[in-house]
């Protein structure tokens, strides 16, 4: 009876170790996919920065710890199975309530684990509170709203509004002053920075604010999501930061501070007094009022944003006037309402109109 318990304990361990091998087969694959997958938008450990670089050297050495006790506790384990194990002729063993030695040893061993994990964390948490010294940050107001995220940028650069676009110099730090208009929403851009809540903030206790930082290593543009649900299009609550060499940021700035050369075209403006569209959206690049709510994105130089609807819809002129025609079927239960129904004509002159805004 117990050489046919033991054969058929061999087999079922056999199969086991088999289908373990089919889930790691594809961990190591992709791992060996890194490289290329760098340019995943999500990919946590396609470092971008310095914030990121540490975090995530904070959590590989807390999960090689974590491997570690894994690996003995498992040990441990298939050890004890096999030395007592049920063999021909050996006695029921002697039965034990208690080891003080061994309990002593497995309480002070995960206390010592935990110690080691819990020092360099707690150490890095507080150097990681504010940006290294040296170069002064670039300090932007983050503001979310349902669903879309607000950037206002400091008066010495002109104190302009952008949406859903984040423009960073490369190399210099960024910090953040995360607040919301609405609900508990969560900013995270996987590459550069971990996640940080944003409350919403009465303009009576700005000190509520929260706040992040990060810096970029190389020019790019880098995917950001709110990863918070926050409503029905949580999901599609994105943003892009879009990391510039400094000369160019600053021409970028320049530029976003100074009215659209196409800002003031009569037709377009025209329409745009028809469709309602200003009594949510503005075209103002002048430092906006601290207590200011915008119901919608402010549009000055719109055309030169990547995106549309928060995220959602690449800018073109297809696409914008999908937007247009029916907000609500891009995107369902988004708070843009059309108060007057637009005309084909009128959505065509919106689109040349607010694609011009560069």
């Amino acid at each position: 009876m117990v050489v046919r318990s033991m054969t058929w304990l061999r087999a079922r361990v056999s199969r086991g170790w088999l289908l373990l091998l089919v889930p790691a087969a594809g961990l190591f694959t992709g791992c060996n996919e890194l490289p290329g997958a760098r340019t995943d938008p999500a990919n946590t450990f396609a470092y971008g920065g310095t914030m990121a670089r540490e975090l995530g050297d904070l959590y590989m050495m807390t999960f090689w710890w974590a491997t570690a006790v894994f690996v003995v506790t498992m040990a441990a384990f298939f050890l004890a199975l096999w030395r007592f194990r049920e063999r021909p002729g050996n006695p029921i063993p002697r039965q034990v309530h208690g080891n003080t030695t061994f309990e002593v040893m497995w309480t002070i061993a995960p206390t010592l684990v935990l110690v080691i994990v819990g020092i360099p964390t707690i150490q890095k948490l507080f150097e990681l509170e504010h940006p290294p010294a040296g170069q002064p940050p670039l300090e932007v107001e983050v503001i979310g709203h349902q669903w879309w995220w607000e950037f206002r940028y400091p008066a010495e650069l002109g104190g302009f509004v952008t949406a859903s676009d984040l423009h960073v110099p490369v190399g210099r730090p960024v910090q953040l002053a995360l607040s919301s208009e609405d609900v508990v929403h969560s900013f995270w851009p996987p590459r550069l920075a971990g996640k940080r809540d944003v409350f919403p903030v009465p303009a009576t206790t700005p000190w509520r604010k929260n706040h992040m930082w990060f810096n970029v290593a190389e020019p790019g543009i880098y995917y950001g999501q709110c990863a918070e649900f926050c409503g029905i299009q949580h999901a599609q609550m994105r943003f892009f930061v879009v990391a510039q060499p400094e000369n160019e940021f600053l021409a970028w700035a320049q530029r976003q501070s100074q009215p659209s050369p196409n800002a003031s075209n009569s037709e377009g403006q025209a329409a745009f007094l028809r469709g309602g569209c200003v009594a949510c959206h503005v075209v103002n690049t002048s430092t906006p009022d601290p207590n200011q709510k915008l119901l919608g994105p402010n549009l000055a130089h719109v055309g030169s944003r990547l995106s549309l609807a928060g995220g959602t819809l690449e800018n073109n002129d297809e696409n914008l006037a999908r937007w247009l025609h029916d907000p609500q079927a891009v995107k369902p239960g988004t708070k843009m309402v059309l108060p007057n129904p637009l005309s084909e004509e009128d959505i065509q002159t919106l689109v040349r109109y607010l694609r011009s805004l560069q």
